[in-house]
């Protein structure tokens, strides 16, 4: 791992994850990009619908709606100006990107393009995602991100990550395939990992028929771990949160299969239930291809 990227709109909801991007960066000797988006479509629309109530009539002189945005990317250039030498000041090497597309496409293709090897977004309060750094972005960065996605809530009290929570029902294939990111992931940050099964009523078994799997596919996938535990709660997503906390985590990490429309509704939102829940720094690995 060698490149971050942190994508931000300079909210104060921003900033817990802004400064464990920077710690993270520093810590693990990473270089580390900003990105701000001013998606300038949205912006007309949302100029013309104050000016006329109605986004197909532009309401204004395409002279101050290029004034405006030109403002915007000047105090936005400003900003991550400063937040390249908040970085460069720590010895961490930065770079700075302003882009003017749809937030989420504009991160993924970023990643992409520039190699980035891990992502670090906000969420913020109980909605988590409803009042994500950068609105349902977020969300849909999660989702469809081709590289892993961490993010935060609230800034841990100690950046190292020395204890990692994964939890998966080791039923999937797909899923399983997909362990040795998860153990590459642990091991990049020196963590040993905790994995966990949820047990609830609905999905009730055998602790013994739980435990036999899971050791089978960790073993099938040569995945070294400190805890190999069984965990009753109400749902799946709960479980993952509780156990977290109650096995000190400094980090829970989920694999998403980053699916699209009502087939995503069925497979995603225990990921998306926790990262909204969880005041534990959230580590999303992404199956889907891009």
């Amino acid at each position: 791992m060698k490149r971050i990227l942190f994508p931000t709109d300079f909210s104060e909801a921003a900033q817990n994850a802004q400064n464990y991007a920077l710690g993270l960066a520093q810590l693990y000797n990473l270089e580390i990009s900003f990105l701000h988006s001013i998606d300038v479509t949205k912006k007309y629309l949302s100029m013309s619908m104050m000016n006329t109530g109605d986004p197909s009539i532009p309401g204004f002189e395409p002279e101050l709606m290029l004034e405006t945005v030109n403002k915007e990317k000047e105090n936005a250039t400003e900003k991550l100006e400063a937040l390249r030498k908040k970085a460069e000041d720590l010895n961490i090497r930065a770079n700075i990107e302003l882009t003017s597309g749809n937030m989420h496409d504009d991160v993924i293709s970023f990643a992409t393009k520039r190699n980035i090897d891990l992502i670090v977004m906000g969420t913020h309060g109980a909605s988590g995602f409803k009042e994500a750094v950068i609105g349902s972005n977020a969300q849909k960065v999660v989702r469809l991100s081709p590289v892993p996605v961490i993010t935060i809530k609230e800034m841990p009290g100690d950046l190292k990550i020395e204890n990692a929570v994964f939890g998966a029902d080791f039923i999937e294939d797909e899923v399983n395939e997909a362990i040795p990111k998860v153990k590459y992931g642990a091991a990049f940050f020196g963590a040993g990992l905790d994995v966990v099964y949820i047990n609830t009523p609905t999905y009730f078994e055998r602790t013994d028929t739980s435990l036999k799997r899971m050791h089978n596919v960790l073993e099938k996938y040569d995945v070294p771990f400190s805890k190999c535990r069984v965990f009753n709660d109400f749902d799946i997503e709960s479980g993952i949160v509780n156990y977290a906390k109650h096995a000190n985590a400094d980090i829970i990490i989920l694999i998403t299969h980053g699916f699209k429309g009502l087939k995503k509704l069925f497979n995603d939102n225990i990921t998306e239930a926790v990262v909204n829940s969880s005041n534990i720094p959230v580590l999303s690995i992404n199956l889907q291809k891009h």
